[in-house]
């Protein structure tokens, strides 16, 4: 049953946290809530809505819309770009032409203004980094594993030197963290499964803010940067040589690029962390069997596509899990049961 009940007179309310101050909360997240909540029962639950002209006009809209996000996709891959924006937009058309249009703007918006804060708080801390760690890994990695290291091991074994099934199936693995996430909390969002979704997100949220504290504390190497500064024996950069081979030239010309992003944030790997909390999500939230069967499967994807392609080593991914986990366990701590984006 669905956690979100529209009724004819909505009232937004985001149960606080146990002790947190009522009028503060109503100051805050209330107001926006509320706003939010009668933005989406005009959207999907009022009569002018319902009508066959507001549905008729809603779904041209819709497909108009879905239209220009596939084009704005398909130039982007033309370009060899793979642009994130136009999937926001093709999810938005379609909550719209299903009559979920508002509903998606409730759940999302919330969680688009999270992610910019934490963006933006990211770049303000970027100059606070520590020295960068290489050792410590690869010693831990050595005691959990005797022998080679798995990346090492693993594309001594399995890389030929070119692009084939297998490196086209990791570079889908290690991109799938974040659409994995964004598509199960859509399907939440959209089925109106509000203290789910909001698990989820908060979940993600807490994990990206645990991860970057890291990140700032104790900057790690992965095993590609180990081997070009000396630290390692050779490792391909599978990531950055199949995104060539799949002529997404632009993509790959990030990769590896230190003034674009942290390539120094390995420890913990967000790309483990992020299924993780999915799948304690599906097991929490009892959703379908099928579905965290799914989940499982992508974690043990990701967790071989990382270590694979180089970019982590398996002692990262262990790492993501145990975020995962404490993540998931503060997020219930300190907002328990009361954790809720339904309406009451």
């Amino acid at each position: 049953m669905s956690d979100l009940v529209v009724s004819q007179a909505p009232s937004a309310e985001v149960t606080p946290a146990r002790g947190t101050s009522r009028t503060v909360y109503d100051r805050t997240f209330g107001v926006l809530f509320r706003a939010l909540a009668r933005a989406e029962h005009f959207a999907d639950g009022s009569s002018v809505s319902q009508t066959a002209g507001a549905r008729n006009v809603r779904r041209a809209i819709a497909l108009l819309f879905g239209l220009y996000a596939t084009l704005l996709e398909g130039q982007g891959l033309l370009h060899g770009d793979l642009p994130t924006v136009p999937i926001f937009v093709f999810m938005a058309a379609t909550a719209l032409f299903i009559g979920r249009g508002g509903r998606f703007v409730y759940y999302l918006v919330p969680v688009f203004l999270g992610l910019v804060s934490y963006n933006l708080a990211g770049r303000a801390v970027d100059g606070l980094k520590l020295p960068v760690h290489y050792l410590p890994q690869i010693k831990l990695e050595q005691w959990l594993t005797p022998g080679p290291l798995p990346t090492i091991w693993l594309q001594e074994h399995l890389y030929h030197g070119t692009t084939g099934v297998l490196e086209v199936f990791a570079l889908a693995m290690y991109i799938s963290h974040f659409w994995v996430a964004l598509a199960v909390g859509f399907g939440l969002a959209i089925a109106g499964r509000g203290r789910a979704f909001a698990t989820l997100m908060f979940g993600i949220l807490a994990v990206s803010i645990l991860g970057e504290i890291t990140f700032i504390l104790a900057p790690t190497a992965p095993p590609w940067l180990a081997a070009q500064d000396g630290f390692l024996p050779p490792v391909h950069h599978i990531l950055k040589s199949s995104l060539y081979d799949v002529h997404l030239t632009q993509v790959a010309s990030l990769v590896g690029d230190s003034s674009r992003y942290d390539v120094t944030a390995a420890v913990p790997s967000l790309h483990v962390a992020f299924p993780v909390l999915c799948l304690l999500t599906v097991i929490a939230h009892r959703l379908p069997r099928w579905l965290a069967i799914a989940l499982a499967l992508n974690i043990l994807g990701v967790v071989f596509a990382i270590v694979y392609t180089g970019d982590h080593y398996l002692v990262d991914a262990l790492a993501g899990v145990v975020y995962a986990l404490a993540a998931w366990w503060l997020v219930r701590r300190l907002l328990g049961r009361e954790v809720d984006l339904a309406r009451r």
